[in-house]
């Protein structure tokens, strides 16, 4: 099997049914300017104070590629929210340190792979799966649409055991 893939314009948070939305995030999992604005407008404060204190439990630094999950707060059309760690606010860092890279996008969707592996073992023999997706990394990070468009290209066209709609959203936020 491989991923059916869709991509569409517009605003990710108004998707419906959808199993995981990623937020193109920070490694302080802070919601900020972006994608992320539009998860704080649409999930609530509730959203961030969950992931401040996933934040706080963590033992060790994010890197630039992690995800960490949560809930979807006050949201209602999806089920879990994918924070990936696109651009890297560990102190010390300073100038393109702190930007995504073609790489650390790679990386982040093998990351997000093991969410939808996990959802697909324990939770889709009731409900399919749905993956919402911005083009990580292509706003307050810079890099090139057609860079990331062809590294989700590679990645989804891969065959795997487990079925997933992904939907793809340049940004018009």
């Amino acid at each position: 099997m491989a991923y059916m893939i869709t991509m569409k314009e517009g605003n990710l948070l108004n998707e419906e049914s959808a199993t995981f939305i990623v937020n193109s995030s920070n490694t302080r999992l802070l919601l900020g300017s972006g994608v992320s604005m539009a998860f704080k407008r649409h999930c609530g404060l509730k959203l961030q104070e969950e992931m401040t204190q996933k934040y706080k439990s963590l033992d060790i630094f994010l890197q630039k590629g992690d995800v960490v999950a949560t809930s979807a707060a006050n949201a209602t059309n999806f089920e879990y929210a994918l924070h990936v760690a696109t651009m890297d606010y560990n102190p010390g860092l300073r100038g393109a340190e702190k930007d995504p890279t073609l790489e650390s996008v790679k990386l982040s969707l093998y990351n997000i792979e093991s969410y939808i592996k996990w959802y697909a073992e324990n939770k889709s023999r009731t409900k399919r799966c749905k993956l919402v997706l911005p083009m990580m990394g292509c706003g307050v990070g810079k890099l090139n649409k057609v860079d990331v468009l062809n590294i989700y290209e590679d990645f989804f066209k891969r065959e795997v055991d487990f079925q997933c709609e992904v939907v793809i959203y340049d940004r018009n936020f």
